[in-house]
């Protein structure tokens, strides 16, 4: 019935396509919701990308050169991550699978961010879709912090031997996928409240905003989103002038307290040395990822390979100090960016990913010096969410974050037109 929906979001995206499009932001987890056309599988999420991109470039037929020009010099990156993706496709041992993935995690995302650039011409267009992401930020908090005064969520074991605790997970299935999800829009929501003239609005909103967004994380338990947003926001910190030395203060003073109390202190080493379940779990996946990369350096295992080959890498897991099975569990990925995209994409696919994370910081400090410092370094702070988390998870392969991934380098193409010095076009 939900599907139904979308006949009204057709008419809307033929008369108000930005808005269409702001929808879209902040609908960004309606990838749950699934259903099946012609033997297909698809999502309430995709099935609006693809409404917005055909009635679009139906509506702009003669313009469709200008709309891929829209891409600047990411034109060539961009066809060479989907040429190695198409590529991938035929390696993976699932060719219906690989090419489900191919077209929810490469296709569609990159198809969103041709038509986010045709639309997003000047600051207003940029606050309307910031705003979207404020709004689907607090949306997804909210409902997570009322599954904890209802006491709703995943009861999960974090420590051996003691009880289980509760995380929330709000909207999503997984207590991580809410992390994954929350960690770069909390940054840029925060670059868009940063922005904001008045002083008193300024501060009031950003700490509403970052407590409720941040208590989620807390609450979700999910510690490497949690470090992830704390780098992003060290990093605006540090690269603001006027923030520097309060920065600087504050970390010097986290440092004093981590390694002054024993139980902090242990808590930290605890982690860094992956001591802990969730830390010995993740080191487990990591040998089976490594081993699988081992037999195929080169090409990977293809898209969705690493679900389809994990089992004959990963070892069991048993509890060291008692010998007794803990899991015998296989992922999706293996909770690792860097290693996934190997995997999945191969050698290449991870060197391109590369190349473009370093483009995008090159325009992105290039931004340092002008006008929009503010919102360019909260998208490039958004960024490092991402690849500090990428450390112990995977923000990538998912249907809402690979649409967010390619909204962030969206977002500082955009920036980096002369159109955007000005409040309208």
């Amino acid at each position: 019935m939900l599907f139904i929906l979308l006949i009204p979001f057709a008419f809307l995206v033929c008369f108000k396509p930005k808005y269409a499009l702001w929808l879209i932001l902040i609908l960004i987890p309606t990838y749950q919701i699934k259903g099946i056309i012609y033997n297909i599988p698809v999502t309430f999420l995709e099935l609006m990308i693809l409404i917005l991109v055909l009635i679009y470039c139906l509506k702009n037929i003669k313009r469709i050169k200008e709309l891929i020009q829209n891409l600047k010099d990411w034109q060539w990156p961009i066809l060479i991550w989907l040429i190695i993706a198409t590529l991938a496709i035929f390696i993976s041992p699932d060719l219906r699978a690989g090419a489900g993935v191919w077209k929810a995690y490469f296709i569609e995302p990159i198809l969103l961010l041709v038509i986010f650039l045709d639309l997003i011409k000047n600051k207003r267009d940029l606050k309307l879709i910031l705003s979207a992401f404020i709004f689907s930020a607090l949306t997804v908090s909210i409902y997570a912090l009322y599954q904890k005064f209802v006491s709703q969520g995943i009861w999960s074991t974090e420590v051996w031997g003691q009880p289980q605790i509760l995380r929330i997970t709000s909207f999503f299935p997984h207590p991580n996928f809410l992390g994954l999800y929350l960690g770069p829009l909390i940054i840029l929501g925060l670059g868009q409240i940063f922005s904001f003239k008045n002083r008193k609005i300024l501060v009031s909103s950003s700490i509403l905003f970052f407590g409720i967004c941040f208590l989620s994380l807390i609450f979700a338990r999910s510690e490497a989103a949690i470090l992830a947003v704390l780098i992003g926001l060290l990093f605006i910190g540090l690269i603001i002038k006027s923030s520097q030395k309060y920065t600087l203060g504050i970390l010097a003073i986290i440092l004093l307290l981590v390694f002054i109390f024993p139980v902090s202190r242990n808590y930290f080493f605890q982690k860094v040395g992956l001591q802990d379940l969730s830390g010995q779990l993740r080191f487990n996946i990591w040998q089976g990822a490594v081993d699988l990369i081992k037999e195929k350096p080169i090409l990977g295992a293809g898209l969705d390979g690493y679900e389809r080959l994990a089992f004959d890498y990963q070892k069991r897991f048993y509890d060291p100090h008692t010998g007794e099975l803990i899991s015998v569990e296989t992922h999706p990925y293996p909770h690792n960016l860097y290693l996934t995209l190997w995997l999945e994409l191969g050698l290449l696919g991870l060197i391109v990913f590369i190349w473009m994370l370093i483009k995008f910081f090159k325009q992105g400090f290039k931004q340092l010096d002008k006008k929009n410092v503010i919102i360019s370094t909260s998208i490039m702070a958004a960024m490092i969410v991402i690849i500090i988390h990428g450390l112990a998870d995977t923000p990538y392969f998912k249907n809402d974050l690979s649409v967010l991934f390619w909204l962030i380098i969206g977002l500082e193409i955009v920036l980096n037109r002369k159109l955007l010095c000005s409040e309208s076009k």
